[in-house]
């Protein structure tokens, strides 16, 4: 059980990883509007947050299943 949740929480990080890259690529590109720039900042700040977000989580039911 406890590699299971350890499987889930890197397919999670790594998908939230990947939404942090486009974003950081499309602010990169010189297309993109100020706007869009803010909205970008903004998603990949909300990737980070979930990633800490799942981690923590994670690690309390690893906790919570080894303990039982």
């Amino acid at each position: 059980m406890v590699t299971l949740i350890r499987l889930a929480r890197v397919l999670l990080i790594l998908m939230l990883a990947m939404f942090a890259v486009s974003s950081v690529i499309g602010v990169a590109t010189p297309e993109t509007g100020m706007v869009e720039k803010v909205v970008l900042l903004a998603m990949f700040g909300a990737c980070v947050f979930l990633a800490a977000q799942v981690t923590n989580m994670a690690t309390r039911l690893t906790r919570r299943v080894q303990s039982h």
